[in-house]
């Protein structure tokens, strides 16, 4: 059955979130809340600095262990597939504008601290986590605007195809018209049936719709 869950916003609201007085990542924090518990990502590998587009690109693609620190504003029009065993972290003000990421067929990734916002419909998501597991996503800034066609951008935070062992925590997702689908067809029940997700001390706010929106599986929604 699909379902929005907006009224959980008002019945935890006075447990109410504040996902940016979150202390900062560091490299070798794992996943305590949630489904995600125990994602370690790439752990205690020695990080990686990028601070453009082709570095991100070669940084995050391998499945070998592997820690990610984005460093300033990276651009472009482009989702960045990611592999397993990979923490991306942001430096202080790090964001990517037009730039999304894609956990695609991949186990163990966390990512954290980062601020992404309008990355085009063409593109694909802000962040899009697809038949993956332990997958952590924490205090991250997801957002667009709400100046054009509600198709002009796609889903802020998407989790589909049979996902599970994930944790969206202390995030903020604003100003946009789609902001997070768990499962992508009423037809696929057969693979969604078993996607777990946990959203936990979340803000929402300016959002259209899908608050989020499940279509199958199970999920943990509290203190947003």
């Amino acid at each position: 059955m699909k379902f929005s869950s907006a009224f959980v916003l008002a019945f935890a609201a006075y447990a109410s979130a504040n996902p940016l007085a979150q202390k900062r990542a560091t490299t070798s924090d794992a996943a305590t809340i949630g489904y995600a518990t125990g994602t370690t990502g790439g752990g205690s590998a020695s990080p990686v600095t990028v601070s453009t587009l082709a570095e991100l690109k070669t940084a995050v693609s391998s499945n070998t262990a592997k820690v990610v620190l984005v460093s300033g504003t990276i651009s472009g029009n482009e989702v960045v597939k990611v592999g397993s065993n990979t923490s991306i972290l942001g430096k202080s003000g790090a964001s990517l504008t037009g730039v999304g990421l894609r956990v695609n067929g991949v186990s163990n990734v966390i990512i954290r601290n980062l601020k992404i916002s309008k990355v085009l419909a063409e593109a694909g998501d802000h962040i899009g986590i697809q038949a993956s597991n332990r997958v952590w996503v924490d205090s991250v800034d997801l957002s667009s605007d709400k100046d054009h066609d509600k198709d002009y951008y796609d889903g802020l935070l998407d989790i589909t195809h049979g996902c599970y062992a994930v944790s969206v925590t202390n995030s903020y997702l604003h100003d946009h018209y789609k902001a997070s689908l768990v499962g992508h067809s009423d037809s696929n029940s057969s693979e969604d049936k078993g996607i777990q997700v946990t959203y936990a001390l979340n803000k929402w706010e300016n959002l259209n719709s899908r608050t989020p929106s499940f279509r199958f599986g199970h999920g943990h929604i509290y203190n947003n």
